[in-house]
């Protein structure tokens, strides 16, 4: 019982690790409010260039830590508000922490998959193991 409920954590915690998150500096994500084309790549704050499209995932995060989706390409900045009216969102620039956008990560999302497999295997096998050929009713 304990193992599985381990396993159901691991994989529980590791989920959210499917993505790559990438900062970028304010003016950057500000430019992504309105892009004549759909796609645009941005440098985030490390100087790697990030591709942005219409299915990408935009966070604005609070100083208290809370992320707040924003769809590319359909919100307004000002000077002192973030304005994402298809979210009902209002937030105070100087109440965001960071700007992210979320890649999702092939490799991560393989080897979570592969985990799974994995472990439903082991499992499988454990129980052929341990139960061998035993009939239903059987002790």
């Amino acid at each position: 019982m304990l193992r599985s409920v381990a396993v159901a954590l691991l994989v529980t915690f590791t989920t959210a690790g499917c993505y790559n998150t990438y900062y970028l500096k304010q003016d950057t994500f500000a430019g992504l409010q309105k892009a004549d084309v759909r796609t645009v790549n941005v440098d985030d704050t490390n100087g790697e260039s990030v591709q942005v499209s219409d299915d990408s995932k935009l966070f604005a995060r609070s100083t208290g830590g809370r992320r707040y989706q924003i769809m590319p390409f359909n919100f307004k900045m000002t000077k002192s508000q973030l304005v994402a009216s298809d979210r009902d969102y209002i937030l105070m620039l100087d109440e965001i922490d960071s700007y992210e956008v979320d890649k999702l990560s092939t490799w991560k999302t393989v080897g979570l998959i592969s985990m799974g497999v994995a472990a439903v295997g082991g499992f499988i096998a454990a129980m052929a193991i341990k139960y061998g050929s035993k009939q239903i009713g059987s002790e």
